[in-house]
């Protein structure tokens, strides 16, 4: 019995720390927003002409001309996006300490191929 009421305070514990996580990266991404929208009067004057960069590119000119709306923009949607990756990875470790290996087997091969899959995506240059 102690043993599973210990299993739900870490479900729990995940559970508040991905809704904390949540309104954090809704946070930035207002701050981020709405920085742009002070500071050029126009959000969308930057998709007037579409010019396919990636990330790394837009990155660093942002951080070369101390552009901080869309550094904190970037910041809050990386956050966004590694939470469900973390997700799966405290999945695995509730399954390790449940004694179930195969699923924490399971849930790490997945959290190793979302991993190979962020890293795929990047391109340099």
């Amino acid at each position: 019995m102690k043993k599973d009421s210990e299993l739900h305070r870490l479900e729990l514990a995940i559970s508040h720390f991905l809704r904390w996580g949540v309104l954090f990266s809704a946070a930035l991404l207002a701050v981020g927003w709405i920085g742009q929208l002070l500071q050029s009067g126009d959000l969308l004057a930057n998709f007037k002409h579409y010019r396919p960069e990636p990330m790394t590119a837009i990155v660093a000119k942002a951080w070369t001309t101390k552009d901080y709306p869309i550094l904190i923009s970037v910041v809050g949607l990386a956050v966004l996006v590694s939470l469900p990756t973390l997700r799966v990875l405290l999945t695995a470790y509730l399954f390790i300490r449940q004694r179930d290996f195969y699923l924490a087997a399971i849930a790490l091969f997945v959290f190793a191929v979302l991993m190979g899959s962020f890293f795929l995506g990047i391109e340099i240059g």
